[in-house]
C-alpha cells in the first residue's frame, strides 16, 4: 500500500529540500544526544534533581527572547544567512561545550550559560529555516514536506536520549560532546549550499525591533485562521501534560519501576513516529482546519483516557517489576501513544497553514511565535498540571486536562469557526511557486497568486 507510507516527493523532486532536510536529521540527533549529556553532567556534579530542572528555566527567558526578535529577523534579512550565521554560532556553543568537557571543568554555571545562549540562538536558526521551506517545495507538497520534518523531531526526541546515555556510559562526556561537534557541520553545509532567500519586503517598507514583533501579533489577531492554530496548541499544551504525572502514578498505579516510567514517557513520541511514518494519506486532506482541530480533540481524548487507566487502577500497591505489570504499563502506553499520533499528523497541518495563509513578509515572525508557543506551552503545562495533581491527584488530574483540553477547543471553534472553515486549495500542476500577495490595512484578503514558470 504504497499511499499509506509517508510521501517522500518533496526528497526527490527538490535537491535543496532533500539538503536541509539531511541537515536537520544529523543537527537535531545531535541537540538531542547533547542536551541529555548536558542534564546528566549536572546531576553527577550536584546530584540534585532540581539542578537540572534548573536548565529548563534559564533557557525560557532567552528562548522567548529569540523566537519573537528571531522571527523579525528572519523577515527582514537573507533567510538563508540569518540560518547560516545562526547555526554557525550554535556550532561554536557546541564546541564550547566539548572543550569544557575536555578541560574537567565541571562548571555547571557555566553550562547554564551555554545553555542559555544556544536556547537565544536556536529560534532564530528554526524561524529562518522554517520561513525557507515554502519556497523549496510546490504548494502542494508542504504537508508530505511538514510529515518528513516531523519525522526529524520524533526521531530525535525518541532515538536522542537514549543515544546519549549510551555514549556517556561508554564514551564519557568529551566524546559525546564532540559527536554534536561534527553533526552539526553537515547541517551547517546544507545551509551554506541553499542559494539566497530574501523575504518579499512590503510596499511600504519593513519596520524594526518592537513594532514588528507587534505587527507579528496584530497579524494572528486579525487573522483568525492563523490565529485559532496557536490557541488550540496552547490549549492542547497548557492542559494535557503526562510528565509530571508518570512518576506517581507509575508507583501507585502502572508499577514496572523507574522502566516503566521510561515506556510511558516515549509512548507519545513511539505514537507520533508511527503517525508520520503512515502519513501518506495525508496529501488527500483538503478540510486541514477540521482535519487540525480534531487532531487537538483527539490529543485530549488520549490523555483523558491515560488518566482513565490509571483511575482504574490506581491504589493496587503493584511491585516495581515490568513483566508482572506490563499489561497495565500498555494500556496506559496506549493512550499515551494515541494522544501522540493525533499531536503528529496535526502538527503538519498546523505548519502547513501557517505556511500558506501568512504572507512571505510574515513567515519568519509566524515561526517565531510558533517555536514560542510550542517550547513554552508545554513548559507551562507541567507546573499546572502539576499543581492540580497535588490537590486532587494524578489520575483525576489527567482525566481533567483531557476534559477540559477538549471542552475548550469545542467552545473556542464555535466562537471562532475560521480554522474549522479552512480548506486547503493545492496549486495547479506546474513547477511555478506560489506567491502570496498580502494588503497589509487588512490582513485577512491574503491571497495566494501563481506565477508562471519561466521559460529555460
Amino acid at each position: 500500500m504504497p499511499s499509506l507510507f509517508m510521501d517522500t516527493t518533496p526528497l526527490k523532486e527538490s535537491r535543496d529540500y532533500r539538503r536541509i532536510w539531511m541537515g536537520s536529521v544529523f543537527s537535531t540527533m545531535g541537540f538531542q544526544i547533547t542536551a541529555i549529556a548536558i542534564a546528566l553532567e549536572i546531576f553527577s556534579i550536584t546530584g540534585s534533581p532540581g539542578a537540572v530542572g534548573l536548565t529548563g528555566l534559564v533557557a525560557v527567558g532567552p528562548l522567548i527572547l529569540g523566537g519573537l526578535y528571531g522571527g523579525v529577523i528572519a523577515d527582514t534579512y537573507d533567510r538563508r544567512k540569518v540560518a547560516l550565521l545562526a547555526s554557525i554560532s550554535m556550532w561554536l556553543v557546541t564546541v564550547a561545550i566539548a572543550v569544557h568537557a575536555w578541560m574537567g571543568l565541571h562548571n555547571i554555571w557555566l553550562l547554564y550559560g551555554l545553555v542559555a545562549l544556544e536556547s537565544l540562538l536556536q529560534p532564530i536558526n528554526q524561524a529562518a529555516r522554517g520561513a525557507i521551506i515554502p519556497r523549496l517545495v510546490r504548494r502542494r507538497l508542504l504537508p508530505a514536506a511538514n510529515a518528513l520534518n516531523m519525522t526529524v523531531g520524533t526521531l530525535g526526541m525518541s532515538v536522542g536520549p537514549m543515544l546519549g546515555g549510551a555514549l556517556v556510559a561508554t564514551v564519557g562526556y568529551p566524546w559525546t560532546y564532540s559527536i554534536n561537534v561534527f553533526a552539526m557541520m553537515v547541517g551547517l553545509w546544507a545551509l551554506y549550499e541553499l542559494p539566497p532567500m530574501v523575504p518579499e519586503k512590503k510596499a511600504e517598507g519593513a519596520s524594526r525591533g518592537i513594532r514588528s514583533v507587534v505587527e507579528g501579533f496584530s497579524f494572528v489577531r486579525q487573522v483568525p485562521v492563523v490565529g485559532m492554530t496557536f490557541v488550540v496548541d496552547l490549549i492542547g499544551m497548557i492542559f494535557a501534560q503526562a510528565k509530571p504525572l508518570i512518576p506517581a502514578l507509575v508507583v501507585v498505579a502502572f508499577g514496572g519501576g523507574d522502566a516503566a516510567s521510561g515506556v510511558l514517557l516515549s509512548a507519545g513520541a513511539v505514537g507520533a513516529f508511527l503517525g508520520v511514518t503512515f502519513s501518506g494519506w495525508l496529501k488527500n486532506v483538503r478540510r486541514q482546519g477540521r482535519f487540525l482541530t480534531l487532531s487537538y480533540v483527539g490529543w485530549g481524548a488520549g490523555f483523558f483516557a491515560f488518566g482513565a487507566v490509571a483511575f482504574w487502577l490506581d491504589g493496587r500497591n503493584p511491585s516495581t517489576s515490568l513483566a508482572e505489570n506490563l499489561w497495565a504499563i500498555l494500556l496506559g502506553a496506549a493512550g499515551l501513544a494515541f494522544a501522540g499520533w493525533c499531536d503528529a499528523l496535526g502538527s503538519v497541518f498546523r505548519s502547513t497553514i501557517i505556511q500558506t495563509a501568512a504572507p512571505d513578509s510574515m513567515l519568519g515572525r509566524m515561526n517565531g511565535m510558533f517555536i514560542v508557543t510550542v517550547t513554552g506551552g508545554p513548559n507551562l503545562g507541567t507546573a499546572m498540571v502539576g499543581g492540580v495533581a497535588q490537590l486532587v491527584g494524578s489520575a483525576v488530574a489527567a482525566m481533567l486536562g483531557g476534559a477540559v483540553c477538549i471542552l475548550a477547543i469545542g467552545g473556542f471553534t464555535l466562537a471562532v469557526p475560521a480554522l474549522w472553515r479552512y480548506v486547503f486549495e493545492p496549486d495547479p500542476e506546474t513547477n511555478a511557486l506560489p506567491e502570496i500577495q498580502h494588503n497589509p490595512d487588512h490582513p485577512a484578503t491574503a491571497s495566494i497568486t501563481i506565477v508562471p514558470p519561466k521559460s529555460e
